[in-house]
């Protein structure tokens, strides 16, 4: 597909004014949970990914993180503190961008170079998600000593259900279209992991005060799994329509 430059910049500021927008307006990308946040302006950025050269999807991982620090020094209370440092509100979006490319290329060079590639996909998607909800449940029942045994259980019903609604998500799908949504999920889940690292590298201190406890680890790894998974759906679900009808308008139009 040939590229269009000023399609491609067109796109890029339609993006950066919606991430903006998102960025701004209460409970639309940054959706609050108690102490943590449901965060959807990743999803833009993700569709960027896909669709633009990599210096533009970079520009868009830029706008992200800068409408974080000034929407953090705006909020400056809570764990939006952690964010009015740029390298916990922009490094983390730029390594997203960059881990998310680097994904997107991996996956495609995976997808069709054998028989069951479908399959591999797949069978790394779901162990992701078991993995995740596994130590999710293992942390809180860490943290909060609630019991083990019936925290397993509710795991294993949740993956089996997430798992199979991303079966369902992808089965009426064109082989080739697996990529999107597991693109989507894996970058989603990437960029919780990363952000949550920079605060706990940046603003250890932050947490524990906000936490009441030592021990945010655990703390964090219960928000990557839980917040982290339903990010990574809701971006699989939103995201990969958009990026179909994107696509079939650019070759439409090249």
């Amino acid at each position: 597909m040939t590229r269009n430059p000023i399609r491609d910049l067109t796109l890029t500021s339609v993006f950066a004014a919606i991430i903006l927008v998102m960025t701004f307006v209460p409970q639309l990308g940054f959706i609050t949970l108690g102490i943590t946040e449901l965060t959807l302006i990743h999803i833009p950025v993700l569709i960027g990914v896909f669709l633009l050269p990599k210096r533009y999807a970079f520009v868009l991982g830029f706008v992200f993180g800068l409408g974080s620090l000034l929407r953090a020094l705006q909020i400056n209370a809570g764990i939006a503190i952690a964010f009015t440092n740029p390298l916990v509100s922009i490094l983390p979006r730029l390594l997203f961008v960059l881990v998310s490319i680097y994904l997107y290329k991996g996956i495609t060079a995976l997808e069709g170079k054998f028989k069951k590639s479908d399959v591999v996909i797949f069978s790394f998607v779901a162990l992701v998600t078991i993995v995740g909800v596994f130590y999710s449940s293992t942390a809180i029942a860490n943290f909060a000593g609630w019991n083990q045994a019936t925290l397993n259980f509710i795991a294993l019903i949740l993956s089996t259900i997430l798992i199979s609604l991303y079966y369902a998500f992808i089965a009426g799908k064109k082989k080739e279209n697996i990529l999107f949504p597991s693109v989507l999920l894996l970058s989603s889940l990437m960029h919780t992991i990363i952000v949550l690292t920079a605060i706990l590298i940046f603003s250890r201190q932050l947490l524990v005060d906000l936490l009441l406890t030592e021990n945010v680890i655990g703390v964090l790894v219960a928000i990557a799994a839980t917040n982290g998974l339903v990010e990574a759906f809701l971006a699989a679900v939103i995201g990969t329509p958009i990026i179909l009808a994107l696509k079939q308008v650019q070759e439409n139009h090249s």
